[in-house]
């Protein structure tokens, strides 16, 4: 068996600035470069462009592999993109619902690599939204990579796409020109693998996640007179593990293959895509489900049965397929609410809005709202250390670094220097003309060391950076 898989990119093009850094001829011949390159390492690839167009209609190319046909979607309508705003976050809810619709059907690599130009100006509760689909996607495996194009040291979503693309084992990118894009462009055209963290292969996947793949995955169907009615697993009529004929055969809705209950669980139970439960059809590579309780107990170890009262099942989150555009009903539906009859603070006020789900039951905060609260919590502090020992581990941030800013550090001494000048400026000199020449000379020719404006360090005349800090001399 061959060890490349079937391969699913989609090209994001999130190129809304209306002075383009990157024209649409160096993004064709990027593109045409990067699909040669990536047909070598990998021939079962192929590649679909998504972009918005003017009136805001997401558009999405069939897949293919000829490589003038993708580069003359871009050359026929570069002009039709939309242009002044980015839909970062709508159209990664696109391409990844895109890729989670193939992913059922067969397993393979899913990818998309997403180029912008301006930063994303959309509300929370899109971030919130779009981190739960990304979490939920990327144990498929799907990987996201994101290339920033423009010539700013940061922008005001730089931690969102750090979030996005670390979660799905991607990159985040920073290129100020055409030639930078073209290397990093071509970067990306290897093949990636996510590693296996379980004992017997795959992912693990959060129970909070198990809603949406029981509803991703498909269901057995009966079997039609015209099928084989042997099992693919035991090769028999009758189940091989239980020889109980009530134990009757059931089909892949995709390729029509056989399955006793009994062994599809035994088989479940060892190749599993992280749940139990859910395994692909060793066919076809179709995502099927059975009953989790069945599986836990043909296996020896019964499942352990929750009992509910009607306030919990109230309280549960229902896992569904949905878009953006839901945002924006349940965001009028809000404002068309009257106010609350209790105070609510921001978080909770978030938490309603993006879940559909109240946050509290009986004047006690219920057990979905405690853990997502957590989770965001330990994913801001995360994110505040990271943050903090960049910032400290160098106060200089060249291009592409993700660091703190040149003006992230600042000392009493670099302002007391600063106020000491504008003192010295103000002074009038006094004496002859010959006098205030000869003075001046002094000065432009005097070799006293300097102080460092980023951490207030002496430098010496000649050294161009600081020692302590790294930072340029000014």
């Amino acid at each position: 068996m061959s060890q490349t898989k079937n391969e699913s990119i989609v090209f994001y093009l999130d190129l809304a600035s209306k002075k383009a850094i990157l024209s649409k001829k160096d993004l064709s011949k990027s593109i045409a470069s990067f699909l040669t390159e990536k047909l070598n390492k990998n021939p079962k690839t192929t590649f679909s462009i998504f972009y918005f167009k003017d009136d805001s209609t997401p558009f999405l190319s069939e897949e293919m592999q000829d490589i003038k046909k993708i580069t003359d979607i871009i050359q026929d309508d570069w002009k039709n993109r939309q242009i002044a705003e980015s839909n970062f976050e709508n159209g990664l809810f696109y391409c990844l619902s895109f890729l989670a619709g193939k992913a059922v059907e067969a397993e393979g690599t899913y990818r998309v690599i997403c180029i912008s130009d301006l930063p994303s100006t959309k509300s929370s509760e899109y971030a919130e939204a779009l981190m739960g689909l990304v979490e939920a996607v990327r144990t498929f495996p799907t990987f996201i990579d994101i290339i920033r194009i423009g010539k700013e040291d940061m922008y005001p979503d730089d931690v969102k796409l750090r979030i996005v693309s670390t979660l799905t084992s991607g990159g985040l990118f920073y290129v100020s020109g055409p030639k930078d894009f073209k290397v990093t462009f071509m970067g990306l055209a290897k093949n990636k693998i996510l590693p296996d963290l379980r004992e017997e292969g795959g992912q693990e996947i959060d129970e909070d996640k198990k809603k949406y793949y029981e509803n991703l995955a498909k269901d057995f169907v009966e079997l039609e007179e015209s099928d084989l009615k042997i099992c693919m697993l035991c090769s028999k009529e009758v189940c091989d593990f239980c020889n109980d004929p009530v134990d009757v055969l059931k089909k892949c809705p995709k390729c029509n293959k056989s399955f006793h209950e009994c062994c599809g669980a035994l088989f479940s139970w060892k190749f599993n895509i992280g749940l139990k439960h859910i395994f692909r059809c060793p066919e076809c590579g179709t995502i099927l489900k059975m009953d989790e309780a069945l599986v836990h107990e043909i296996n020896g170890e019964p499942l352990e049965e929750i009992i509910l009262t009607q306030e919990d099942l109230e309280t549960v989150v229902q896992e569904e397929t949905w878009s953006p555009e839901e945002i924006e009903e349940k965001k009028e539906k809000v404002e068309e609410e009257e106010e609350p009859e209790t105070e609510k603070d921001e978080l909770v006020l978030e938490y309603e809005q993006v879940t559909g789900k109240k946050s509290y039951s009986n004047e006690k905060e219920t057990k979905e709202f405690k853990e997502w609260k957590n989770n965001r919590e330990e994913l801001k502090k995360e994110m505040d250390e990271m943050d903090e020992k960049q910032a400290k581990k160098m106060a200089y941030r060249p291009r592409g670094f993700f660091g703190a800013p040149p003006t992230a550090v600042k000392t009493k001494k670099t302002e007391e220097i600063k106020e000491h000048k504008k003192v010295e400026e103000k002074k009038k000199p006094t004496g002859s003309a010959l006098a205030r020449r000869r003075a001046q000379n002094r000065n432009n020719g005097a070799t006293r060391n300097i102080l460092c404006s980023v951490c207030g360090n002496r430098i010496r005349p000649k050294e161009k950076f600081c020692g302590k800090c790294g930072s340029p001399c000014n």
